[in-house]
């Protein structure tokens, strides 16, 4: 019995450690959510809004540009947002659910040839090793305070490989921020911006929930003119700004994805804490019940032996 109680004290200590561990990273997680929320919903409205402007243009001018003209879905590059560390619940799980979806979609695409990947995050870049995929660049995760600046290099890598015409379509998939209690996978068709096959494939993945918050969304931040003159030329103006919201597009995914990993492991931090807690509270049961126990045999044993002494 006592080698029991020095077991139950030796698990009590180390969940007692434990606990605060994981009480400490839920306190961390929720200091960086804080920002992270109000950096993403800070950009949102400007980013639903370039959103808007870049359909519309796609809409009015078709074929007037590149990045405009409808292309057949044959070479696909997705660039995906995960986090380098774990500890974050089921994100990284749900998103890589999402992209097996998305991928097995592609697949029915009759003109469908091959996919490419940039992983940002290193569970995304294992994940896509393990499965077989082809990553043609790897970036650590963007989740600690990302700058615009940090987006541009796998933003541009993404816009030349379109320009020279090794990808017909780009695609971002990252996790979509709901509320410090939900993050939805989301996948949007970054090139081009017309209708396209693929457009139309992704909106038939997204859940009823996505689909009814985009477009609630999109109707709140609705760009209401519907034709654009250009000064001093189309082309000039389009090879300016079309770069650079889709570089706002691409930003606003990572900071969706920091907000969503954050939260994430703040929530999953503190059910590991309140687990933790009654752990500790059935352990602490137990070593005072074998402790009283042990009291009662003892007490036992010295009446049975003054008794016979008698």
């Amino acid at each position: 019995m006592a080698r029991s109680l020095r077991d139950l004290r030796r698990k009590m200590k180390a969940i007692k450690s434990t606990r605060q561990v994981t009480k400490a990273m839920e306190l961390v997680s929720a200091s960086k959510m804080r920002r992270a929320v109000q950096n993403a919903q800070l950009l949102r409205r400007y980013a639903l809004t370039a959103w808007a402007i870049l359909q519309k243009l796609a809409a009015a001018h078709t074929g007037t540009h590149p990045w405009l003209q409808e292309r057949p879905v044959k070479k696909v590059l997705a660039i995906i947002f995960t986090s380098d560390r774990g500890l974050c619940g089921s994100l990284n799980t749900q998103l890589f659910r999402a992209l097996n979806q998305y991928v097995n979609g592609l697949k029915k695409i009759n003109s469908f040839e091959k996919i490419d990947f940039i992983a940002i995050g290193r569970k995304g870049q294992q994940f896509l090793a393990r499965t077989g995929q082809n990553v043609v660049a790897a970036f650590p995760a963007l989740s600690n305070h990302p700058k615009f600046s940090d987006v541009l290099p796998m933003t541009r890598m993404a816009l030349e490989g379109f320009r020279k015409g090794d990808y017909d379509h780009v695609v971002i998939l990252y996790t979509d921020f709901i509320s410090a209690l939900a993050q939805e996978p989301g996948a949007k068709v970054l090139l081009p911006f017309s209708e396209t096959e693929l457009k139309k494939m992704i909106e038939g993945l997204s859940p009823d929930k996505r689909q009814t918050k985009e477009a609630q969304e999109a109707m709140k931040y609705e760009v209401p003119a519907s034709e654009y003159v250009f000064e001093p030329s189309e082309e000039d103006v389009l090879d300016r700004i079309l770069p650079q919201l889709t570089e706002m597009q691409v930003y606003q995914a990572v900071l969706e994805s920091a907000a969503s990993e954050h939260s994430a492991r703040m929530v999953a931090m503190r059910s590991a804490s309140d687990n933790a807690s009654d752990i500790l509270y059935d352990l602490t049961l137990s070593y005072n019940q074998t402790r009283q126990g042990n009291i009662t045999a003892e007490l036992a044993e010295l009446s049975a032996s003054k008794a016979a002494l008698d």
